[in-house]
């Protein structure tokens, strides 16, 4: 059996930061390396390509286009066509303590296929989305590919 193994992720470092931490990781070694909500964290498209390159995936978090500082379905959608697909996840950043529902904060499960189905309207393939909600992920945990 295939067991998961550890991931390193950046966290709520800066930019510049987060590169150096990518970078180094991949330097020494370090197989499984993910941008925490590289948009929310202000990471530029050139930094996420950079980041790309040393083999991180850039996590793009739905809750990151909910409420009114966020970013747009659209500034997604293109940021991870830049990147590429196969350096990008997706995931929620919803269900904490921090962003209960009412709307606009839709609970896990269902917010996870609003960003889904609001990706895929905004151009990016069933492929692509499969990519980078099943199979990037584990991938990132060094698992086999979904």
């Amino acid at each position: 059996a295939t067991r998961p193994e550890l991931v390193l992720e950046t966290g709520h470092v800066t930019p510049q930061e987060g590169l150096m931490v990518v970078h180094e990781a991949h330097a020494r070694g370090v197989k499984h390396i993910v941008v925490t909500h590289a948009m929310g964290s202000r990471w530029t498209i050139p930094q996420m390509q950079e980041g790309a390159k040393d083999d991180a995936y850039m996590e793009f978090v739905y809750h990151g286009t909910l409420g009114p500082r966020g970013q747009t379905i659209a500034e997604f959608a293109d940021a991870m066509k830049q990147v590429g697909y196969d350096h990008c996840i997706m995931a929620t950043d919803l269900g904490d303590v921090h962003t209960p529902p009412p709307p606009p904060y839709p609970l896990e499960p269902q917010g996870f296929l609003e960003f889904m189905q609001a990706m895929h309207k905004a151009g990016v393939s069933v492929a692509d989305i499969n990519r980078m909600s099943k199979t990037n992920p584990a991938l990132a945990l060094g698992l086999p590919p979904i």
